[in-house]
């Protein structure tokens, strides 16, 4: 029996003392907790984002010109980004409370613990004593149970302390409404834009240069003409897009996803921004087919944060150095290709093709999220099949219009809300080429249906009543048409180049180029740029003739179609990014 005594002696010691050392450790981190809070309270006050001596000496800038409109942007864009530091500093502020709550639960916790112990020890016998062991047994048993109940406490109090940032979303939905009241949404009037290229296929989605001073001629062999060449981290046949001194890529494999964002300068890769950790995401799809690839879509931006959306529906937002903003994983779409149609943005929201499956199941869907945070503005279910084009937003007397295209419906709707406007059933097929605006109409095609020139001013089904003309030769299956206010041109993947008169949709020439071809033709000027899979460019001008200007070769694949800016060309191969343009 002494014996017995002498081992629950010794154990319940050893309670107090565990006990005892628990209450030291989380009492002292409370201690430095609260310390640090304090400081980083003191360290700075809101008057210091609120009362931005830069701001102000904008502002008087802007009263001497009230017509500069760039120094508006600026002064938007600086103030935005004054107010996302404030409020994430009281975001960091709350976290730490959070903490120091969990720390004091566990300090508590401990104490009570070791209060118990304590007791326990002071009841049990003392070896050869003759108190009954029952009691100090009971005793004992107590002063588990309160172990138990006191670690219990400690975990959930920890465990609510070092929650992850994705978990805490009661506070992220918190400090977003707050941002949301006090900054207003920024974003780049349509004349800014126009001077990037910010989306697939440049500001309009057409394909058109805003600069006539672009190069024409280029060696991949000998460098001649080419500004830079920069390896890729991951292949992928996204295009690029270009806002001022940033190129983006994106680049992804079966349980890699990434974006790239290199100086314009001299190339460099200034940073990569990883898209992972995203809750309901997972790795795939396992049947993606390789000419679609893991990373199809084209990256788009506002001019303050880069978008990118991959295979497996991950879409995240970065800002311009590379801090992951927002991430949401959509749900991966019934898509037999893969999902390849790329983002646009319009004002402050980030437009999101998701057409999948058939038309009779009602999956397909376009989305429209918030730049800021990537909450979904509005979505509109759609009566259409899978495709792989990118919409386009037109203006038209006065009032703008999200174009888009899928079999069996060109379907406008009014960007801001995803009010349907009107609709022309004229596709047909798996549609992949993106559309067009050019000479007052909205021109759609695919191969297997026709190419159409749609009036926009009308409501409802317009099939019977504003399809101005249509024709059916030199169908791409692809490849997205380019056009300008005289001509419309069709190239098919196997080389087939078709031109048409854009007012009458009379065939103007048909030539066959005899090389393959997976980018989109380009306008810059009075020049059409071509861009086969092998590299070779075509340089033709632009009228009711074939006439041929010149070739330029790169030496490298290419599926990916151009970016043009002030004198220079973006050119995306299967490994590198080039910049063609002289210096």
């Amino acid at each position: 029996m002494e014996a017995h005594d002498r081992s629950l002696f010794a154990a319940l010691r050893s309670d107090v003392r565990a006990a005892t050392r628990t209450a030291l450790v989380t009492g002292a981190f409370v201690a430095i907790t609260a310390a640090a809070l304090v400081a980083y309270h003191l360290k700075g006050g809101a008057e210091e984002f609120i009362d931005s001596a830069e701001i102000a000496a904008m502002k008087s800038a802007l009263a001497a010109d009230p017509a500069d409109d760039a120094l508006k942007l600026r002064i938007q864009e600086r103030d935005l980004a004054i107010r996302e530091a404030y409020f994430a500093r009281i975001e960091r502020l709350d976290r730490g409370i959070y903490l120091l709550l969990g720390g004091l639960i566990a300090f508590v916790a401990a104490l009570a613990w070791a209060a118990s112990a304590a007791s326990a020890r002071r009841a049990a016998p003392v070896p050869g004593s003759t108190e009954p062991t029952a009691a100090a047994e009971a005793r004992a048993t107590l002063s588990s149970r309160w172990s138990i109940a006191a670690l219990a406490v400690i975990a959930a109090g920890l465990g609510a302390a070092w929650t992850s940032r994705g978990d805490l979303a009661f506070l992220d939905q918190a400090v977003t409404a707050i941002e949301e009241a006090k900054a207003p949404p920024v974003f780049a009037p349509p004349d800014e834009v126009r001077k990037h290229w910010p989306r697939f296929r440049g500001p309009d989605g057409l394909g058109v240069s805003a600069y006539l001073n672009v190069p024409s001629s280029w060696n991949g062999a000998s460098g001649e003409g080419i500004l830079w060449k920069t390896e890729v981290p991951i292949s992928a046949d996204n295009s690029p897009v270009v806002w001022g001194n940033r190129v983006f890529l994106s680049g992804a494999t079966r349980t890699r996803r990434e974006v790239y964002c290199f100086d314009t300068a001299t190339g460099a890769l200034r940073w990569t921004g990883k898209v992972e950790r995203i809750p309901g995401s997972r790795n795939g799809p396992e049947d993606i087919m390789e000419d679609t690839g893991y990373a199809a879509p084209t990256v788009a931006t506002c001019g303050r944060r880069v978008y990118a959306i991959f295979a497996n529906a991950d879409l995240a937002a970065f800002d311009f150095d590379g801090a992951r903003v927002w991430a949401r994983n959509l749900g991966v779409p019934e898509n037999h290709y893969g999902y390849a149609s790329s983002l646009i943005v319009y004002r402050h929201l980030l437009i999101v093709s998701y057409d999948q499956a058939t038309p009779e199941d009602n999956r397909s869907k376009f989305l429209a999220l918030d730049t800021r945070n990537g909450k979904t503005v509005w979505e509109a279910i759609r009566p259409v099949s899978a495709s792989w084009d990118t919409p386009i937003v037109i203006t038209h007397e006065g009032a703008d219009q999200l174009i888009t295209c899928s079999n069996p419906l060109v379907i406008a709707y009014a960007p801001e809300t995803g009010t349907e406007l009107w609709r022309a059933e004229c596709l047909n097929g798996d549609v992949a080429p993106s559309p067009v605006y050019a000479g007052g109409l909205v021109l759609t095609v695919n191969t297997g249906a026709q190419l159409s020139a749609i009036k926009p001013d009308g409501s409802g089904d317009v099939t019977e009543t504003h399809i101005a003309w249509f024709a059916e030769d030199g169908l791409p299956d692809i490849v997205s048409p380019a056009a300008t206010d005289d001509f419309v041109y069709l190239l098919t993947t196997d080389g087939l180049l078709t031109c048409y008169e854009t007012k009458t949709g009379t065939k103007a020439y048909e030539q066959d180029i005899a090389l393959m071809f997976n980018a989109s033709p380009s306008i810059a000027g009075d020049k059409l740029y071509l861009i086969s899979t092998k590299g070779v460019a075509i340089v033709l001008q632009i009228g009711p003739a074939y006439k041929e200007l010149g070739r330029a070769e790169l030496g490298e694949g290419v599926n990916a179609s151009p970016a043009f800016q002030d004198g220079r060309i973006y050119i995306r191969g299967k490994k590198h990014l080039y910049c063609m343009g002289t210096r």
